[in-house]
């Protein structure tokens, strides 16, 4: 029988069963409450470096070695979810830093998540499995995925869709720890739980000014945010796949936004681009109620420092609407402004949701 998209299952379990850094990719079994719903087969080609013996004093090559396993650069795209129980793990992989132990809401089944930049992911990294079973067992495992960034933009209808970019190992097809029996085990999230651009506010304001508020919410028809952390990708003698990668750049943070007309809010960012003036934001994308409960599940992004890095005033033809766009670039900053207490760095996440257990285990 021929393979069909219904038939992959994805699962991510972030490592708790050994260790990667300088050696090799130690793998963690997925199971119940790892399954991942995907938009697309994530591109799991496996890749290996051949060598080809190219020595003098023969009229053809005719051996070829393997040298090494090239490492896997791909992405988990999927839509982005209020359903904290399997995203939050991704969010974690993700910053590599924030609480360890969600916050519960007034003693309720409700819990609050905070996640931000770490300056150092060590040891934080999961094991990806995608099944292609069809005629014949086929089990692909990355034993070793360091999540390298996100983005979120809108689509169509409004859905808000996510994408997590990883590097990963190898790509393992005789895997001993992650087999049928353990696709067989994963769980999925509950359907249903998308978010969509209605479900999103976005507030600017100076960055020295006063709290946000609801006079600061922006009209946007369509919004990009992006973080994304370099590492790098190195060898070393006595195995053939990758060491653990680390940081090698500063992380970048940019947010997207195209306005729904040029008007008195959206046109002041062309004079704020020429003046370098520094803003602050917040997206709030709220859920339904969780459960019978009044709170709701709630996605909070925050930027406490903000910089126009571009502005595009649109274009129209005829007697059509201008439709301009801007470009925020977010940095950290020393004081954390008005209404942000604590929040200094470039980007800060805290969602509301029914996850209680540690999303960085």
């Amino acid at each position: 029988m021929a393979l069909d998209a219904r038939q992959v299952s994805v699962g991510l379990n972030i490592a708790t069963s050994g260790s990667w850094g300088t050696g090799t990719a130690d793998a963690t079994a997925v199971g119940t409450g790892d399954g991942i719903y995907v938009t697309d087969l994530i591109a799991l080609a496996p890749k290996e470096q051949y060598s080809e013996d190219d020595s003098a004093g023969q009229n053809f090559i005719g051996s070829v070695q393997v040298a090494n396993s090239e490492a896997v650069s791909a992405s988990i795209p999927l839509y982005l979810h209020f359903m904290d129980t399997f995203l939050n793990p991704l969010w974690a992989l993700a910053f590599g830093t924030g609480d360890t132990t969600p916050n519960a809401l007034g003693g309720s089944t409700a819990y609050t998540g905070t996640f931000q930049p770490a300056t150092n992911k060590t040891g934080l990294y999961a094991t990806l499995v995608q099944d292609l079973t069809h005629t014949a067992a086929m089990v692909q495992e990355v034993p070793g995925l360091k999540v390298t960034g996100f983005t979120i933009a809108t689509e169509e209808m409004g859905r808000l869709k996510a994408e997590f970019a990883f590097i990963g190992d190898t790509v393992k097809l005789t895997s001993t720890i992650n087999t049928a029996t353990q696709v067989a085990a994963l769980t999925y999230p509950t359907q249903g739980l998308r978010a969509y651009l209605d479900d999103t506010v976005v507030r600017v304001n100076s960055q020295s000014g006063g709290a946000l508020g609801s006079s600061d919410a922006l009209a946007v028809s369509k919004l990009t945010l992006t973080f994304a952390q370099p590492m790098d990708v190195r060898f070393v003698g006595g195995q053939t796949t990758i060491i653990e990668p680390e940081e090698d750049g500063f992380p970048a943070v940019t947010l997207g936004l195209e306005c729904g007309r040029l008007d008195a809010a959206s046109d002041d960012f062309f004079a704020g681009h020429k003046a370098a003036t520094h803003y602050k934001a917040d997206i709030t994308i709220t859920g339904p109620a969780i459960g019978t409960l009044a709170t709701t599940y709630a996605l909070l992004f925050q930027f406490p420092n903000l910089y126009v890095q571009a502005y595009d005033p649109g274009e129209a033809g005829g007697a059509g609407q201008v439709i301009p766009s801007v470009t925020f670039k977010a940095l950290s900053t020393t004081t954390a402004p008005t209404g942000m207490t604590g929040i200094t760095a470039p980007l800060f996440l805290m969602t509301t949701g029914e996850r209680s257990a540690n999303p960085f285990t």
